[in-house]
């Protein structure tokens, strides 16, 4: 591994994962005043209604908010400002005939819903609501697609941070005046603020032309939207399986054990994506360009491996020790039950760095068929899992259970991509990430069996020790001890 490639790598894991720090300090206190106002069934009743809306917008988006950032991609690479134009209208109005289609499905839809979540059809109307917030995501995510497309990196961190805190601007008053009542008009409304933010900054990059849809412009969007179905599946199956697992456990567990979930999994997730939001912006199109070159892209996807794992390691050890006091604070005591949830889950997230790099392979080569094959798989076995792990251990159970899935994904990922593609986990230093999940091991199971005393002792020797092991293997390979006291150094001149 190159001190310059695992430089670049580095440096765009903390370039967005920098700015996904602002978005979730704001999703810090979203979550909190969301806690507070509603307590653990609101929570859940707000989770039920946004996972069932990102389900639907699955469902009939086309897939233009990931298919469409290629096209667009491609043809600004050309030069040729009047196809790059073509493309963007073309994005549009078929963005536009989609959220179409989502509201009126959702409306269709909202009886079903109704029915299979809670066992009546009391909910409808909220359901039927949602068809509004259906169709905006739709649109904002082909603008998003748009700005990705274009390359407007910088932008597009703004957008999310603007996002984040719109949407704590709108959830504080309402949830403070009307509670539960006021869920599906707190959603709709943040919701209309985000297309908005979205219109906004993508008008400015490339204006809005008020053209009739003709034939040529559907015509030209044809290879983009055939290449977003196969994602639809895949999404669909993804926020299907979120969806069936909540309605499951409500059904098994009731509305507080939803809320207890959702808290655990947003602790154990949320500050995971930290780390890999990078792999998104930077790490896809690098593997995207040596996907045919067998030797350069084991080198990149073992890098990408190697830094996430670094990086997530020390941060979770921290996490399983400070979560009893994390939850009450960022929550509120109320939710003091996902705590041994949120322990258990951590190995999900820690198999999740050493597989996510990995699982990118069939996008770059382009084989969306496989990648939506493995995520078919993966979902269907997750949506068992978690309320399987909940009859058989309650919440801690489910923290168990989304661990046993992320080795279970670990397993599929790298076996199944060995045989097709020839992909091979390598490491430089194998005894820094052994040593790693043996201290992630110990400081779990402190955290779980031992008095508080032994804790705080266990945890004097693990964290320091997680943090020096990653940051002397990214000195070593960075020199990044010099370039810090370089960069002080010309400061103090």
């Amino acid at each position: 591994m190159s001190s310059a490639s695992y430089s670049h790598v580095l440096k765009y894991t903390w370039l967005f994962g920098g700015v996904q720090g602002l978005g979730l300090l704001v999703s810090i206190l979203r979550n909190k005043a969301v806690a507070l106002f509603l307590g653990p069934s609101g929570l859940a009743l707000m989770n039920i209604y946004n996972t069932a809306a990102n389900l639907l917008n699955q469902s009939t988006n086309l897939g233009i908010s990931f298919s469409a950032i290629k096209d667009i991609a491609s043809q600004q690479a050309t030069g040729d400002i009047e196809a790059v134009r073509q493309s963007v209208q073309s994005v549009r109005i078929w963005s536009v005939m989609a959220a179409f289609l989502g509201v009126v499905f959702t409306l269709i839809a909202s009886p079903v819903l109704s029915y299979f979540t809670f066992g009546n059809y009391h909910y409808t109307p909220a359901f039927a609501s949602l068809s509004l917030m259906v169709g905006m995501m739709t649109i904002t995510g082909g603008e998003l697609a748009i700005l990705k497309g274009l390359k407007c990196l910088k932008r597009v961190a703004v957008v999310s941070v603007l996002c984040g805190v719109l949407s704590l601007i709108v959830y504080v008053p309402i949830y403070g005046l009307w509670g539960m009542s006021g869920i599906i008009p707190a959603l709709l409304l943040s919701t209309l603020g985000i297309l908005l933010i979205h219109l906004y900054y993508s008008h400015k990059v490339m204006p809005w032309q008020l053209r009739g849809i003709n034939r040529s412009t559907l015509k030209y969007g044809i290879p983009f939207v055939k290449l977003g179905l196969a994602f639809i599946v895949a999404g669909v199956f993804g926020q299907g399986a979120e969806y069936v697992m909540r309605a499951l456990l409500l059904r098994v567990g009731g509305m507080d054990i939803v809320g207890f979930y959702n808290c655990g999994f947003i602790m154990v997730v949320s500050y995971a994506s930290l780390v890999f939001t990078a792999v998104e912006n930077d790490y896809f199109p690098r593997l995207s360009s040596v996907i045919h070159n067998r030797h350069a892209m084991i080198d990149t996807v073992n890098k990408q491996i190697e830094v996430c794992v670094l990086l997530v390691a020390p941060v979770l050890v921290v996490f399983v020790l400070f979560i009893p006091i994390a939850v009450p604070l960022l929550f509120s005591s109320a939710f003091s039950h996902a705590v041994g949830m949120s322990t258990c889950a951590v190995f999900y997230i820690f198999f999740k760095a050493l597989t996510l790099p990995a699982g990118y392979l069939p996008l770059a080569a382009g084989h969306s068929k496989v990648y939506m094959s493995m995520e078919i798989v993966y979902d269907i076995l997750l949506a068992l899992s978690v309320p399987l792990s909940y009859h058989l251990g309650g919440l801690q159970g489910i923290g168990w259970g989304l661990s046993v899935m992320g080795l279970i994904d670990l397993f599929m990922v790298h076996i199944v991509y060995r045989i097709k593609y020839g992909y091979v986990f390598r490491s430089t230093s194998p005894w820094v990430l052994f040593t790693q999940f043996v201290l992630l091991c110990t400081t779990v199971y402190a955290a779980l069996c031992l008095p508080l005393m032994h804790r705080c002792i266990v945890g004097a020797v693990t964290i320091p020790l997680s943090i020096v092991l990653s940051v002397r293997l990214f000195n070593r390979e960075t020199q990044l001890w010099n370039k810090i006291k370089g960069f002080f150094k010309i400061k103090t001149n």
